[in-house]
């Protein structure tokens, strides 16, 4: 009976070949016939104050003038954020937009214990025909935006506590 001797240096290059292989196909996007024909995207981030503070949590949403199509993204607690329109932090497609920006709090609850929620953003930047903010995404380098919102807050000043749940000393109903 033989046995099968393999050099270091074979095993080494087989897994190096293995990986690649392996990683390389998983690491595709993957093209059909619809991600084709989207417009590119291109990486833009930026920054939210309200009143000269950072907009903590608040949604910005960039339409499109030349495009269907809508780029968002979430700030933090800096106010930062970066928008995505096809896949996670891609940025916005290249041209001028329209622009808005929410945030939306918890104002109360409904008896079943369902949420309402409310726009705390004065509601002039609800919607893109009254905002009154634009913004030109290039195709050539970084787009860093930065948008200014002023007025009053909407809505509760402070969390609304939760409903509260039944109690547990309960008995069980049939």
């Amino acid at each position: 009976m033989r046995r099968l001797l393999l050099r270091p240096s074979t095993v080494a290059l087989s897994l190096a070949c293995l990986v690649f292989v392996v990683s390389s196909g998983c690491s595709r996007q993957r093209e059909d016939k619809w991600s084709k024909r989207r417009p590119p995207s291109f990486p833009t981030t930026g920054i939210v104050t309200w009143n000269g503070e950072p907009a903590t949590g608040a949604l910005v949403t960039l339409q499109s003038a030349s495009h269907n199509v809508a780029a968002s993204g979430r700030t933090n607690d800096k106010g930062e954020f970066a928008l995505t329109t096809w896949r996670q932090g891609d940025g916005a497609v290249g041209g001028d937009h329209k622009v808005t920006i929410e945030t939306t709090v918890i104002a109360g609850y409904t008896s079943d214990g369902g949420l309402i929620e409310v726009n705390a953003m004065p509601p002039k930047y609800e919607k893109p025909e009254t905002s009154g903010l634009t913004a030109t995404i290039s195709d050539k380098g970084k787009n860093v935006l930065s948008f200014a919102v002023e007025g009053p807050r909407r809505g509760p000043t402070s969390p609304v506590p939760a409903p509260s749940s039944p109690s547990s000393d309960a008995p069980p109903t049939k």
